[in-house]
């Protein structure tokens, strides 16, 4: 039944993307897209021209040729854009989602004697951690008292009524994910950033799990949001992350100021006085890494006619067969699916709860089934819509059963006891 479902799944909703435009190993289930997203053929292509740009003109290839290197970072904003529902000048792309963070934060986490708070969820995606942390503390405040974490419920996930009524009168802002990177639960980012308004509260926005994939639709919904360009976005590892900044908040005086975040007409007037662009590319800080920007370029043109709508829709069928397989053929050892079913209420992954995941991901390794391994138990398979079929995901599936069925998973336990496995 389950192999004649991934059938007519895939007849009804093939993949976007043919696959002549991946560079995926011949004979590798790819289930880590939401980690990194696998190289494309755009994407080697982009970079293969940008050295060759850098071989034929050295330093002019930042002003000269039909695409110079100097508005690079502005022209891949301008494609990011439409992708997370905002305008051009509401986007900045560079740096890392760490640094996006803490410019965001450093700029706009304002603490006053009775408003002072930083709201995160517990156990955050550890940057995002490190990030309120450390800005709470150069306010001369204790994170210990300062950063109040939001618990988890008895399924482990954030009840958004529970999220809405932490916001109060002492919180100044709240870093919140799109999608929770451990479980795959989604958040409804309109309705808590309408809470927050009301509560007086600014949100930051980590949408890492779901750019590129959810229809995002920040202009309406959000004040100010990060995200990575590396998972679903697919440019490459490290790719420069982007920020958003709703107009409302523009022009802004960023907390750090580098001369890539200039007014662009007056950039090389190297005037000691710092004169920010109008938009949210005053954030910016360094030269922006040529080569990193164009695999991100090369990356975004697989979207080229892609409705994010339809592309969403995929993914919530690929989740709830890749659910239906979990329950069906592993449960009897004891592995449970850790992702709200509600498919509004989830994204591009599903997390399996099992007490050996990490010996098990190594093991699934082994057969070149890529999957990601949360500790303490989880693993992270995710259906990427733009190139993963339900055959793939039924194949991975009947792999870890038999994986579970031989036993093979314990000769690698010793080794996912004492090795971080990602």
């Amino acid at each position: 039944m389950l192999a004649a479902r991934a059938a007519d799944l895939d007849a009804a909703l093939p993949p976007p993307v043919p696959p002549d435009r991946w560079r995926i190993p011949p004979g590798t289930l790819y289930l880590d897209g939401n980690s990194l997203g696998p190289c494309s053929v755009p994407a080697e292509a982009a970079v293969r021209a940008a050295l060759d740009g850098w071989a034929a003109a050295g330093v002019l290839g930042w002003s000269d040729g039909e695409a110079p290197w100097f508005d690079l970072a502005e022209r891949v904003a301008a494609r990011l854009a439409p992708l997370v529902g905002a305008h051009s000048h509401e986007v900045v792309v560079g740096g890392t989602t760490t640094q996006q963070l803490h410019q965001l934060l450093g700029t706009f986490y304002r603490p006053t004697p009775t408003r002072f708070r930083l709201v995160i969820e517990h156990g955050a995606f550890p940057t995002d951690r490190h990030a309120v942390d450390s800005q709470v503390a150069q306010h001369g405040l204790d994170p210990a008292q300062a950063v109040a974490e939001l618990p988890l419920d008895g399924r482990g996930w954030l009840a958004p009524d529970a999220v809405a009524a932490a916001l109060g009168p002492d919180v100044a802002m709240a870093v919140l994910p799109g999608v929770v990177y451990t479980t795959g639960q989604r958040l409804p980012v309109a309705e808590l950033t309408a809470a927050a308004r009301r509560a007086g509260v600014r949100v930051v926005w980590d949408l890492s799990h779901s750019a590129g994939l959810v229809p995002h639709r920040l202009h309406d919904e959000a004040e100010l949001a990060v995200f990575c360009t590396y998972k679903y976005l697919n440019g490459g590892p490290g790719a420069p992350a982007a920020a958003f900044v709703h107009e409302a908040l523009l022009p802004v005086t960023p907390a750090y100021r580098g001369w890539w975040g200039s007014d662009k007409s007056r950039q090389f007037s190297m005037e000691g006085r710092w004169t920010g662009a109008a938009g949210a590319g005053a954030l910016q800080l360094g030269t922006p890494s040529v080569l990193a920007l164009a695999a991100l370029a090369g990356s975004l043109e697989l979207f080229d006619g892609i409705c994010l709508e339809d592309l969403l829709e995929r993914a919530r069928q690929l989740t709830d067969f890749l659910a239906a397989a979990a329950d069906g053929l592993l449960a009897p050892w004891g592995v449970r699916v850790a992702t709200p079913r509600e498919p509004a209420a989830r994204a591009g992954h599903i997390a399996l709860a099992h007490p050996e995941a990490a010996a098990l991901s190594l093991a699934l390794r082994a057969r070149r089934v890529i999957v990601d391994y949360r500790p303490p138990n989880l693993l992270r398979l995710a259906p990427a819509p733009l190139y993963i079929r339900a055959a793939d995901v039924l194949q991975a599936i009947e792999h870890l059963a038999d994986i579970l069925d031989r036993g093979e998973h314990a000769q690698y336990a010793e080794r996912a006891a004492r090795a971080a496995v990602t």
